[in-house]
């Protein structure tokens, strides 16, 4: 009778170690889940975030380009309105001071943005082809 005691109490006692074995290993894996939770939260409110202020920038890219829509359907409704060969032909001094005049202006404003441009790629703000 004391050996079926000891068989029990043995087969009990490596019971409870397989299960506070079992019990450990579980907990641990608990934790990892549950640091990669954490994790996997914070990247979807990033990814929300990020989802958000791509959605403005659209809308403000969309906004801007309404306006410039606009704005050539406006210049080409004067180009509509008006015959420039004809007034090449009557007038061309006048036409061609006021072409010289914007194709200056167009390309001031070209340089100017590529020197911002520039700026903003060289943090020292040296304009210099060489570097």
């Amino acid at each position: 009778m004391q050996q079926f005691f000891i068989a029990i109490i043995l087969i009990l006692g490596l019971g409870c170690w397989w299960l506070y074995s079992e019990n450990q290993t579980l907990t641990f894996n608990n934790m990892q889940l549950e640091v990669a939770i954490t994790q996997q939260e914070e990247a979807m409110d990033a990814m929300r975030e990020s989802y958000e202020k791509q959605g403005e920038s659209l809308n403000q890219m969309m906004s801007k380009n309404a306006q410039i829509e606009a704005e050539k359907a406006r210049y080409m409704d004067v180009f509509k309105r008006h015959n420039l060969n004809q007034l090449a032909i009557a007038k061309p001094g006048l036409l061609e001071t006021k072409v010289n005049r914007g194709t200056k202006n167009v390309f001031d404003t070209i340089e100017n943005d590529s020197r911002e441009l520039d700026s903003l790629d060289d943090p020292s703000g040296d304009i210099n082809p060489n570097n």
